[in-house]
């Protein structure tokens, strides 16, 4: 935003007030908050700055002043109320401030000394005076605050808060006002105090002013510094952690929003084979219509150190104006760009990156404009030598399905009616949705032959997918172009036995497998325990002409029932309807088994909400001693059948948590007292509030963790 305007109003006003010009004043007054009064404040997404509220309140004061001059007591007293009731209701200190820094320059007091005069020498037309009155004290209040703070110093040094103009002690903490701040009467008498540098009184009239001078220092920076910390320092964790824990992921980050078109170059996944490699992307965000870009940030911390914002510009599609951008800026905070009527506006952005090591490296960019959700762009270098890529070209290749997978990329995707998922489970399947190019798991860092504290994370989730895509490859084989019979019942086989009967429109669908469904196959233990519906494309008697930018409808259907030879669907009733699915007719269709995703994405999800790798990843150079006493070795709880292993291990899981101890990994072979032990220390851990981790593993006994 360009406030240069009204910053340059404002003076002139105050220049006006000085030289007794009230009109005057008032017409740049007016100015000022015209031009300020252009934005709205969507324009700041987040704290109005303090620079705005000060131009604000100084324009407003001058006009009050300006009124009371002539005669004009009702609009005074109005914008009293205004003032007083924006400035003070916030309650974050920033009228406050505003008005000690108009002390320290030397401002207040025009307006002060008016106000005074106005209320103690005219009757002001016999009107309620409370809000001017209120408004003279918080002056005068101000005014004796910081009554000592200019004596030997320069305002300039005051705003630009460098300690090095400090000549004496700091000032204790805790006080709330600089009136607070005292002469050391024992000091002034005697010329030396018992409590020397700790004495919380200043020891001489220019230590006292310096303190007054540093505690409006402070105030003045307050509201700048909660500014910063709400908008910049915890603006990347801050998003993470909302799109994190939100049930609608993708209304809170989404690769494409509406009205905002994105073009880059190069592709977004790179692969270089060289060690030494410097990559840039050039963003092109193309607003239409026009709309403000706040702030452009990289989000995730991994390998924040090869990423940099390198230039940001924007105007239109042939006049581009360069924008300022620090030395390897991480966040750039905008918002003050003038987009002067146009229709729409284009944003060019470009992020550069740099390595000398071999590795994946991965970034994602957001792009805020002020609403939800905020757009991201996934960035990816793939460093790795040349036998390396060979390799893992083989192994993407050996991944690759039989057939296509259908997803809303191909065709248009009929869910399930009703749907049972919940609002957690829809987040997380949206969350950690499979990468649609290979190029982006087949990466460098699968081919880590050790995990590490900064490698799991990444690692494990493309291993994830990775086994996603294998599983994929093993159900696919089962996909088929079928027979499907369509029945409103069926005799359910086996010990239960019983029937099913379809309702609500509902019917079932019957088809044989071309193999035997079996657990002793890969691929039939996927469909036996990770299958739980399929995808259904009607086969029509005659091929037709797809009309070009239409998808083919794909409707899904749950699986109820399995046999080795036949298994059973259940159709929504939609897509009875659509497809005129009658009982005991038979229909073509193709058929796509969909796995369960589900564990897969809560396995993702649990990876992400790993906030220390330090208990996966213990020191391994720190050897661990479990404290021993003889109250403990021979407590009358425990029970006299523990060996002196299973002593140990018992005092090693009941040690209080105050003791740092790595988990304890019970391991034996069978019959050897695991669960016994285990039953001893969950006995003791009941008596007991604090307790140590523990893992046990065993044939016996599942494994467990215990905080």
């Amino acid at each position: 935003m360009e406030d240069r305007r009204a910053e340059k109003s404002c003076e002139q006003a105050c220049e006006s007030l000085k030289r007794q010009d009230y009109e005057m004043t008032l017409k740049h007054c007016t100015e000022a908050l015209l031009s300020l009064g252009q934005y709205s404040m969507a324009d700041f997404p987040g704290p109005c700055p303090l620079e705005i509220e000060s131009i604000k309140i100084e324009s407003l004061l001058y006009r009050i002043a300006s009124f009371l001059q002539l005669k004009n007591y009702g609009q005074a007293d109005e914008d009293c109320r205004h003032v007083l009731g924006e400035g003070l209701a916030k309650g974050d200190g920033a009228f406050q401030a505003v008005l000690c820094c108009m002390q320290l320059k030397g401002k207040l007091q025009l307006v002060s000394s008016i106000l005074a005069k106005s209320l103690t020498g005219e009757s002001l037309n016999g009107m309620v005076t409370k809000d001017l009155t209120r408004l003279k004290t918080l002056l005068t209040e101000t005014e004796t605050a910081t009554s000592n703070i200019l004596s030997g110093y320069h305002v300039e040094d005051l705003e630009g808060g460098s300690c090095n103009g400090w000549h004496f002690r700091p000032p204790p903490r805790g006080i709330t006002s600089s009136e607070e701040y005292t002469l050391c009467k024992r000091f002034l008498e005697q010329g030396i105090c018992r409590y020397g540098a700790q004495c919380t009184s200043a020891h001489s009239q220019e230590e006292l002013a310096e303190w007054q001078k540093r505690y409006a220092s402070r105030l003045i920076k307050l509201k700048q510094q909660n500014e910063n910390k709400q908008l910049s320092g915890s603006y990347m964790e801050t998003l993470i952690e909302k799109w994190m824990n939100s049930l609608s992921p993708e209304k809170v980050l989404s690769e494409c929003i509406e009205g905002v078109k994105v073009e880059h170059n190069p592709d977004l996944s790179v692969t270089v084979n060289t060690k030494k490699s410097h990559q840039t992307w050039t963003f092109a965000l193309t607003c239409k219509p026009a709309r403000m870009l706040y702030r452009v940030a990289l989000l995730y911390d991994a390998h924040r150190p090869h990423f940099s914002i390198i230039a940001i510009s924007a105007g239109d599609s042939t006049t581009q104006v360069s924008q300022e951008v620090p030395e390897n800026c991480q966040e750039w905070i905008g918002g003050k760009m003038a987009q002067n009527g146009l229709d729409h506006y284009v944003y060019k952005v470009g992020i550069a990156f740099n390595t000398e090591i071999f590795g994946t490296f991965r970034q994602t960019i957001v792009f805020d404009f002020g609403l939800e959700p905020v757009l991201m762009q996934r960035v990816m270098i793939d460093a790795a030598s040349t036998e390396d890529l060979e390799y893992l070209m083989h192994a993407k290749q050996q991944l690759v399905t039989t057939a296509k997978r259908w997803d809303s990329s191909s065709k248009t995707i009929i869910d399930f009616e009703p749907n049972e998922t919940t609002d957690l489970e829809k987040s997380l399947l949206i969350r950690y949705q499979i990468p649609l190019s290979a190029d982006q798991l087949f990466t460098q860092s699968v081919l880590d032959k050790s995990l590490t504290k900064t490698n799991y994370q990444s690692r494990l989730h493309d291993l994830l997918y990775i086994e996603e895509i294998a599983q994929y490859k093993e159900v696919s084989k089962f996909n088929l172009k079928v027979q499907l019979q369509i029945l409103a019942s069926f005799m359910l086989t086996g010990v239960s036995g019983g029937a099913k009967y379809a309702q609500n429109g509902q019917l079932f669908g019957r088809f044989k497998l071309t193999e035997t469904l079996s657990e002793d196959t890969l691929a039939g233990r996927l469909v036996m325990t990770k299958v739980n519906a399929v995808y259904l494309l009607p086969v029509p008697k005659e091929k037709l002409v797809q009309t070009q930018g239409t998808k083919e409808k794909v409707y899904e259907a749950t699986i109820e029932e399995k046999t080795k030879e036949y298994i059973f669907l259940r159709i929504s009733r939609e897509c009875c309807e659509e497809l005129n699915l009658r009982p005991d007719y038979d229909t073509q269709v193709e058929l796509q088994f969909q796995l369960n995703r589900l564990p897969l994405c809560e396995m993702h999800y649990a990876l992400d909400r790993i906030k220390d790798n330090g208990v996966l990843f213990p020191d391994t150079t720190m050897t661990p001693t479990i404290p021993w006493s003889p109250n403990r070795q021979w407590d009358e709880q425990l029970d006299p059948r523990l060996n002196a292993k299973q002593k140990e291990a018992v005092l090693a899981i009941t040690t209080p948590l105050s003791i740092q101890l790595p988990p304890v990994l019970i391991i034996g072979p069978y019959g050897t007292g695991k669960t016994f032990t285990l039953a001893q220390a969950v006995k003791h851990i009941l008596q007991q509030q604090e307790t140590a981790p523990f893992i046990s593993a065993g044939s016996s006994f599942a494994p467990i963790l215990i905080v």
